[in-house]
């Protein structure tokens, strides 16, 4: 009582409980100083009433005493004296509400069940919520619940009479509210005007970014505390942050997710999705293109799949299929019509009645045709496995005009056949660039002459051709060190000459394999992961370091958990104008497990068109653009590389190197690109852009470079990202509030959730602090002591 009062005297408020106080004086002077400077007054004041002798002594104590206290008073005023107290303070958590407001909170689900109708008629505020109890409803409710849309449910939870949730919810917390969609935006206003402005908002955002939407509202409020953070989506997160990973970093954080479900985890759906095709093929070369069907509410129904080439339905391109409710794959083929060089490839399913959303029923693609043949140039030393059974594909390849140099065996082969076989590799300028493809199987460095290995190097960096090695077990890798060959090989050579392999070692595709065609055998994955388990025993491979920091690995070997780092088994990487690949064993000829050639061809011919197919279409000059794919939708980030390379095809290192977006359709408009250097690869630049519009685009260096550069063309497409997928992701929001340490709730479970929160605050120490020198009191306390010596003086006649 008595230090409540204190404290109000000198105008401090009050927050919490006093937990300190102290008084010191601001000036810097030491302590004694003052002390001295209040002795010599008190002695002062004391000698000056001792001399007093009209008045009696305890008269004169009382002055001497008084004129102390005012000396005493007026020195601390002048020493700066100020008055501190803390308190402790228990700070309200902030509860972040977040609505998902993407299109597709616009899906008006198709509910059938009893419970999924009762829990949206609990958030219309047509039911009471009961966790338990079956309701009954009147036509009318089960009427509006049974195709409300998503976003109206999730307002009608945030305003439902019945719920009352977050009123309670403010009693005990600050609540913050925002909506998102592929950007935050925080609600506005308080009260009344706050649940307008909510009922206001619309489902309207082209995309998804769940966990950026998190981890930027959480940013918000760093350093206050946070009890947690409530969100009110179906999940289908498209963009930014993976969730999950956001999800982990709030747990470390201690701040939990409540997500809430809204729709429903199985609308009835047919989509089409993994198209796989190659986007260049060769004239009278039969496409073959795979895609996946995936299906929820259909099970044993009968849907129609079309696949026409330039609006043209193909030979047997209309299938029947019978959905399962398991992803189901479909394989067709076609033969592009003679002198067509571009085509539109689309497939379409025939929308259901009663799907969700049709958009996600069609897929399409664009692919360039060429009618040319690749000129491949086979050079091997003894007849293995691998080449009796490489040779045959070859051959019969109608795409290939192929060569082959034995460097053992008959030495009459190239007078007998000299359309097939070669006597020596060419040294003559004119002779050895004629190759597309230069196949340099078991054969030691010491089989070529400087001239003839100079040529192969200058095939590669000047003139755009590929060299594909693929070393045997006769001769090992180390006859190529020092030599030029080295420097072309996506590997790091070592002294050592083989590493032994256990025999139940495989080939595993890597991710960027997986990416990439040139290893997919099958689909999906696992299926393809399944076949390259057929390729063993591998008995040994040539013992290299690694890879090079410009390589990309396609393959590696299964005991990679035991390497320090996975062995590149087949990997690539430009050199110069052209490609090298480095394949790591010549036993891939056991792909023809029980299926013949199927495999072992199609991998053959996929990795010899991806390494020639640049030079066949004029783009292997000394700048390079590469963007990964051709197809892209509207809003979608591109990834545009650059390799770039001076007039002696070495690297060209800048700060930066910018490219050029053209959009050659309607008006003219160019944009350009500022593209980064890659750490650790020189002349490697990447960036990004991203087209806003659908059409073509055209991506190009510079007017000055352009001759020494290719030109790539994009095709942009709008898909509406948020209606490829339909369903509530039930699975991901559970896991999201796993890992948190939050809790998913569905509709009916909201009643619970201010149960689950526990309110504990964070206790602060707030300091607050007076300057007692502008303090009425102490004016009042000196005029006070001035005041009464002089009443007294002047009654004893002391004036």
């Amino acid at each position: 009582m008595l230090r409540s009062w204190f404290t109000n005297l000198l105008g401090l408020e009050e927050v919490g409980p006093v937990t300190y106080f102290q008084w010191f004086l601001r000036h810097p002077w030491p302590g004694f100083v003052v002390l001295l400077c209040i002795g010599v007054a008190v002695a002062f004041a004391a000698r000056l009433y001792w001399r007093e002798r009209g008045i009696s002594l305890s008269r004169r104590i009382f002055l001497g005493a008084l004129r102390a206290i005012l000396y005493t008073a007026l020195i601390l005023l002048l020493f700066e004296p100020v008055f501190a107290i803390e308190m402790a303070v228990k700070l309200r958590q902030s509860l972040l509400i977040v609505l998902d407001t993407s299109e597709s909170m616009n899906i008006p689900d198709a509910r059938k069940k009893e419970r999924e109708l009762e829990e949206a008629a609990m958030a219309l505020g047509k039911l009471p919520f009961d966790k338990s109890a079956t309701q009954v409803m009147d036509a009318k409710t089960r009427s509006e619940a049974a195709a409300v849309r998503r976003i109206d449910l999730a307002k009608g939870i945030l305003d439902n009479p019945n719920l009352d949730l977050f009123k309670k919810l403010g009693a005990d917390y600050k609540l913050r509210y925002f909506s998102f969609s592929d950007a935050v935006v925080p609600a506005s206003g308080e009260g009344d005007e706050l649940a307008a402005s909510l009922r206001k908002v619309g489902a309207t955002g082209k995309s998804t970014r769940l966990g950026t939407a998190i981890d930027d509202v959480v940013g918000r409020y760093s350093g206050q505390p946070i009890a947690g953070v409530v969100v009110l989506t179906d999940g289908a997160s498209n963009e930014g942050l993976e969730p999950l990973e956001v999800a982990r970093q709030m747990k470390d954080r201690g701040i939990p997710i409540f997500p809430v479900g809204i729709g429903i985890p199985d609308p009835p759906d047919v989509r089409l999705e993994g198209l796989v095709v190659q986007d260049t093929v060769f004239a009278k070369d039969r496409v073959p293109l795979r895609f996946r069907i995936t299906s929820k509410g259909f099970t044993n129904r009968k849907v129609d799949v079309v696949v026409t080439v330039n609006g043209k339905e193909i030979e047997r391109g209309r299938q029947e299929v019978t959905l399962t409710g398991e992803p189901q794959f479909v394989e067709m083929a076609f033969l592009p019509e003679e002198g067509q060089t571009a085509l539109k490839l689309e497939v379409a399913a025939t929308p259901l009645p009663g799907e969700v959303v049709a958009d996600n029923n069609r897929l399409s693609q664009n692919i360039r045709v060429i009618d040319e043949k690749i000129k491949v140039l086979y050079v091997e030393g003894k007849p293995r496995w691998e080449y009796r059974y490489l040779r045959q594909v070859l051959l019969r390849d109608h795409r290939l005009d192929v060569k082959f140099l034995m460097t053992q065996g008959d030495r009459d082969l190239a007078k007998a056949a000299p359309e097939r076989y070669l006597d020596r590799f060419p040294e003559i300028a004119g002779e050895a660039f004629i190759w597309d493809l230069v196949i340099l199987g078991d054969v030691p460095a010491s089989y070529f002459t400087p001239a003839q290995i100079s040529r192969i190097e200058q095939l590669v960096r000047e003139r755009g051709g590929s060299l594909l090695v693929l070393p045997g077990q006769q001769n090992p890798l180390t006859t190529y060190l020092g030599s030029p060959i080295e420097g072309i090989l996506p590997v790091r050579l070592q002294p050592e000459n083989w590493n032994d392999i256990e025999e139940t070692v495989h080939p595993v595709p890597t991710s960027k394999g997986d990416e990439m065609t040139v290893v997919t055998l099958e689909v999906p994955e696992e299926k393809n992961a399944a076949r390259w388990a057929h390729v063993r025993p591998i008995y040994r491979v040539p013992a290299v370091a690694g890879a090079k920091p410009a390589a990309t690995v396609l393959a590696t070997l299964s005991d990679f958990p035991r390497r320090s780092e996975p062995y590149p088994l087949v990997c690539w990487q430009r050199y110069g104008r052209g490609k090298a690949m480095f394949v790591g064993t010549d036993q891939l000829w056991r792909l023809r497990f029980k299926v013949g050639d199927k495999h072992h061809a199609r991998y053959w011919g996929q990795v010899i068109q991806f390494l020639t197919l640049s030079r066949l279409l004029g783009e292997n000059k000394r700048i390079q653009i590469e963007t990964g794919r051709r197809s892209f939708r509207t809003g979608e980030r591109v990834p545009v590389y650059a390799n770039v390379l001076n007039e002696a095809f070495e690297p060209v290192s800048l700060a930066s190197y910018t490219l050029h977006v053209e959009r050659p359709e309607g008006k003219a408009e160019t944009t350009p690109v500022k593209l980064e250097p890659v750490k650790d690869v020189p002349g490697f630049y990447q960036g990004f852009f991203t087209p806003e519009m659908e059409g073509r685009y055209v991506l190009r260096t510079g007017p000055a470079e352009r001759e020494f550069s290719n030109t790539i063309e994009l095709q942009v497409a709008t898909t509406p990202l948020e209606q490829l997928e339909p369903a509530m992701q039930e699975e991901t929001l559970r896991k999201l509030a796993e890992l948190s340490g939050g809790q998913y709730l569905a509709i009916r479970d909201l009643p619970t959730l201010a149960d689950t929160l526990k309110p504990e605050g964070q206790t602060t120490i707030v300091r607050r602090e007076k300057e007692l020198w502008d303090l009425p009191a102490i004016f009042v306390v000196v005029l006070l002591c001035a005041a009464t010596e002089w009443f007294f003086r002047r009654r004893y006649d002391l004036i």
